[in-house]
């Protein structure tokens, strides 16, 4: 566990609230669990990411990043969301739809193979 900044009483701060991950097809759960079978360490790592800090590019702003039209949007639900990217492995992918407001995570596609709309 990582050691959080304290408040001024010298307590913790605690953790934001979690997202909550959320297939947006049919498509993208059987996407999600076939990867979770072929890698299931790798699909909890990405996961737990998505769960905790799915904007976060800190780390490596490669590896996360917002599409680039015409695949920056998704629509859920009658909403457009802004669509983003998650880089597993070398190729593998997840892409995922934010709707910040709501702090829900939309997986729109997992491939553990580069998708062929980016190349």
């Amino acid at each position: 566990m990582t050691p959080r900044r304290a408040d001024p009483a010298g307590r913790p701060t605690p953790p934001p609230e979690d997202w909550v991950i959320r297939p947006a097809s049919r498509a993208a759960e059987r996407q999600w669990k076939d990867a979770a079978a072929a890698q299931p360490n790798l699909v909890a790592t990405v996961r737990e990411r998505l769960r905790t800090r799915p904007l976060d590019r800190s780390d490596n702003p490669n590896w996360t990043h917002r599409l680039k039209p015409p695949l920056h949007e998704h629509q859920v639900d009658g909403v457009r969301l802004p669509q983003w990217q998650h880089e597993m492995t070398s190729s593998g992918r997840v892409w995922y739809a934010v709707d910040a407001h709501a702090r829900t995570v939309w997986v729109t596609r997992v491939s553990l193979t580069a998708p062929r709309e980016t190349h």
